[in-house]
């Protein structure tokens, strides 16, 4: 089984024009300003899972900082996966910091969502103000039993759209203020998994924390996930950011990382299948 937890799915009105929304969502701005930065419907998105042999995807819309804009990705994504179930898993994207956020996701899981995610910010790091408002969405989460996937990103190295202004320290915090709850952090959770092979107490906390492989082969060396996979264990999932990224160029990265082939069956689908329930 192969289950990608990090695909970013879109209504076909923001796919066909994303000029409106531009200039008043300032992170759409920042990832998707470049005519070419790909945005993709369920149409493409089946058949490049099917081409893939992908058998199930939680996915995703944008962290929308106006209410309407979240409300209306967010039903539209609710719907739609409806229409495939057992395939598509709906997670809720937002800005978690705007005022509406709590209200947003409760309202969400309550019609049937899967979860939350992926819930990001660009312009700063993981404030205190941030972290107390990820903490409450992952009690929610936490409540119902949801997975909550969150974006965090490596602190050290070149600039690119989409990378906040974050520290390994604000991960960990947000990793002990979200015990007991189904925790991602994307993108090899900013590098956090690497600590575990200098800090022991590190992997002690990690039990419910799993990490996605989203945008490793741009930021990361493949050898870094076996390492923290020989420490860590089997807390990493298929993350392809799609479409930024298809599968296929995720089974490369995988080949040439030094897992084991049993590993790697893990990475691809039945470590998420199985923390997640799947």
């Amino acid at each position: 089984m192969i289950v990608d937890v990090h695909i970013h799915l879109s209504p076909p009105d923001l796919v066909a024009n994303r000029s409106p929304y531009l200039a008043e969502e300032k992170g759409l701005s920042i990832l998707y300003s470049d005519p070419k930065a790909p945005l993709t419907t369920t149409a493409t998105l089946l058949a490049d899972m099917d081409a893939a042999g992908v058998d199930k995807a939680l996915v995703m819309g944008f962290p929308w900082t106006v209410e309407d804009n979240a409300r209306r990705h967010n039903d539209w994504l609710l719907e739609e996966c409806q229409k495939y179930p057992g395939r598509l898993y709906p997670l809720a994207a937002f800005d978690p910091r705007a005022p509406w956020a709590y209200r947003h996701a409760e309202s969400f899981l309550a019609a049937g969502g899967y979860g939350l995610g992926e819930l990001c910010v660009y312009d700063e790091g993981l404030t205190p103000a941030l972290l107390a408002s990820l903490e409450a969405l992952g009690g929610l989460c936490k409540t119902k039993g949801a997975p909550m996937l969150v974006h965090v990103n490596e602190p050290i190295g070149h600039q690119y759209p989409g990378k906040a202004p974050m520290e390994i320290s604000q991960i960990n915090e947000l990793v002990h203020r979200s015990q007991g709850v189904k925790l991602i952090l994307a993108h090899f959770g900013g590098g956090l998994p690497l600590l575990a092979t200098i800090r022991k107490e590190v992997k002690e906390y990690l039990t419910m924390t799993y990490f996605d492989t989203a945008a490793m082969p741009f930021l990361f060396q493949p050898k870094a996930l076996a390492m923290a996979y020989d420490i860590v264990g089997d807390h990493f999932c298929l993350g392809t950011d799609y479409p930024l990224l298809k599968t296929s160029r995720y089974q490369k990265y995988f080949n040439e990382s030094g897992l084991s082939a049993e590993a790697i069956k893990g990475v691809l689908g039945q470590t998420a299948a199985r923390f997640l329930e799947l």
